[in-house]
């Protein structure tokens, strides 16, 4: 099966103008020019979520959705509760099941807690996500989906992973601690030695970790919740949380050592860490039960702002940087757009006034298994939304793929759409 590679462009220019030609009642061709103007990214970026409509997507009986990149324009590549890995391609409308990987050790795991992450390698040709066993990470090679290799290192649940370089990779766990793998190792342009089972077993380049003592993971501490990497100034930031807080730490990926931590001032649900790679690369956001931090990896290494989430209760899920705004997918099934320039939400229009005039995307209803526990504990009550677990751009930032599920813990079910 072959499936398009993530190594395009990432502005497809005639596109881009057709599109913030279309708002402005202009003709692109004659337009060229705006792509010269230096807040043309910044300004499409504001204007995007005023045009999108929401294109639902059946995903089936599959549990929520946890994780989400595209590989093209056309293709989206989805991680679920219920351990499912599957290419979405938006033109056909069809779905395809990615075989999940597992080596001769892998151990059968009954506390599954399903695909949390999914990361594509800066050239497009390889995949990372998670494997049979949610301790273990899966190695694949586009556009083949070959299984390459899976890597066991972790004691607990794989919950984020990140690619430093085009070989390079670090993964995050429960376990509060993170390991760096090293792909090239593995041979990727030869097939040879797959196993019928799975994928060779791929050995850790290394471990790193701020806990200090081999007890402090059994207590309940420093979960390593999210990460996200700036490739502009080497830095990998890590949300860990414990059960009296949340801190975000920051690592010199170079030689693997912390270099400074921040103890964030909400506590409760802090779930997400996003990095801006476009515009302000020292730019940090974290996301929790009430609000965002923003925070600074630089020599003081602060806190600078602050954004009190909307949906205050339902928590902050998914984040995402685009041309110095920043959008904001919460347990309240809203996409919120903030605007890091002018220190607000988009509004609506220009003369933005109160909350009544917050511009956001509202997922519509998706699919609920009225189960046993549906039936014991919910069928009394009105059914609860869905909450954005994730949400990313297209490749030229035209579209916003958005997915989750209801937030209940006991309830299954999902929400897939993408945004166009």
């Amino acid at each position: 099966m072959r499936i398009a590679s993530a190594s395009m462009k990432w502005r497809d220019m005639a596109s881009i103008q057709y599109l913030y030609g279309k708002e402005l009642h202009r003709d692109p061709q004659t337009h060229l020019s705006l792509t010269n103007d230096p807040d043309f990214g910044y300004r499409l970026a504001c204007q995007l979520p005023h045009l999108l409509r929401e294109k639902r997507l059946d995903m089936g009986e599959s549990d929520k959705i946890f994780a989400s990149e595209w590989l093209s324009e056309d293709q989206v590549v989805i991680g679920t509760k219920c351990n499912k890995l599957f290419v979405l391609d938006l033109t056909s409308n069809s779905r395809v099941e990615i075989p999940t990987l597992r080596t001769e050790g892998t151990a059968d795991n009954g506390d599954n807690c399903g695909i949390h992450c999914i990361s594509v390698s800066k050239n497009g040709r390889l995949v990372a996500t998670g494997g049979q066993n949610p301790n273990e990470v899966a190695i694949y090679r586009l556009p083949e989906w070959e299984p390459i290799a899976v890597g066991q290192a972790h004691r607990d649940w794989l919950f984020d992973c990140v690619w430093l370089t085009n070989d390079i990779l670090v993964t995050g766990s429960r376990d509060a601690t993170m390991v760096a793998w090293e792909v090239s190792s593995m041979d990727v342009d030869s097939p040879e030695g797959l196993l019928a089972e799975g994928a060779p077993k791929m050995e850790p380049l290394l471990w790193f970790s701020n806990t200090q003592s081999a007890h402090y993971h059994e207590m309940g501490g420093e979960k390593v919740r999210s990460i996200a990497f700036s490739p502009f100034c080497t830095t990998l930031g890590s949300l860990q949380t414990d059960p009296f807080g949340a801190s975000v730490h920051f690592w010199d990926v170079q030689i693997f050592q912390e270099l400074s931590s921040v103890k964030l001032p909400y506590c409760a649900e802090n779930v997400c860490l996003e990095v801006d790679t476009g515009c302000n690369h020292h730019l940090f956001a974290a996301g929790s039960r009430s609000h965002i931090s923003l925070l600074d990896n630089r020599d003081n290494c602060s806190i600078i702002g602050t954004i009190k989430s909307i949906d205050n209760d339902c928590g902050v899920r998914s984040l995402k940087f685009s041309n110095n705004t920043l959008s904001i997918g919460t347990g309240g099934g809203h996409l919120y757009f903030y605007d890091i320039r002018a220190g607000r939400y988009l509004g609506t229009s220009n003369s933005f006034s109160s909350m009544n005039d917050i511009c956001l995307l509202k997922a519509s209803r998706g699919y609920l298994r009225r189960d046993e526990i549906y039936r014991d504990y919910f069928s009394d009550f009105p059914d609860p939304p869905d909450a954005l677990y994730t949400h990313c751009y297209s490749p030229i930032k035209s579209k916003i793929f958005i997915a989750g599920g209801p937030l209940p813990l006991g309830l299954y079910g999902n929400y897939a759409a993408v945004w166009l």
